[in-house]
């Protein structure tokens, strides 16, 4: 974490992203669950996940906690909290396709006056991504996607030992990808500059 520090001071936002988000070097498998070989056992999940949910094997990344061993989430009693039995792994799918039927479904709960947290979701949304954490099936697009993770859900805790809840985001582009993490990254940086 104090490389990471003292890089969030020296380097830009994009860089940081690149660098620590990009690669294949998951904390959650090298240090959590002490596989020697975690970035072979990363590439087997992205292909495991590409064939359950039918997505293409490099559009699946892991992001968050997960992925550093802490959060670099910008905010109070967030930042820098390490991972824990608490936490989730946040996994980041680009997919123009899912996040437009999923912006669709969404639509569709609002005219039916079912959509609970109205705001948080229209702020992801035109940030360009969406949340399907707790998918609401009186949908058929996320009773359909609940049909799929469920199962991947249970397979990830028998075959590779994943025992924490499991956050998907789903993103227009990775440029959306890269824009979401990089203004956050902004603000974590700017926070720790602020308190140098």
């Amino acid at each position: 974490m104090e490389e990471f520090k003292k890089n969030l001071i020296e380097q830009d936002a994009k860089w940081i992203y690149r660098k620590y988000l990009l690669g294949h070097d998951v904390w959650y498998f090298r240090e959590h669950l002490r596989k020697p070989s975690y970035a072979e056992m990363y590439d087997e999940l992205k292909i495991f996940m590409s064939e359950h949910l039918d997505i293409h094997v490099n559009n699946i990344a892991i992001v968050g906690s997960a992925k550093l061993g802490y959060s670099i989430t910008p905010s109070e009693g967030k930042m820098f909290q390490p991972f824990s039995d608490d936490s989730d792994m946040d996994i980041a799918i680009v997919s123009p396709e899912l996040f437009r039927q999923s912006w669709g479904a969404y639509l569709e709960l609002a005219r039916k006056g079912y959509l609970h947290g109205y705001q948080g979701i229209t702020s992801n949304i035109f940030r360009r991504f969406v949340m399907l954490k707790r998918p609401d099936h009186r949908n058929d697009f996320f009773r359909s996607w609940n049909g799929k993770v469920e199962p991947c859900k249970r397979d990830l805790q028998t075959v590779f030992s994943i025992s924490h809840d499991i956050n998907y985001r789903i993103y227009e582009s990775w440029e959306a990808v890269e824009s979401y993490h990089c203004t956050g990254i902004q603000k974590l940086k700017n926070q720790i500059e602020a308190q140098a």
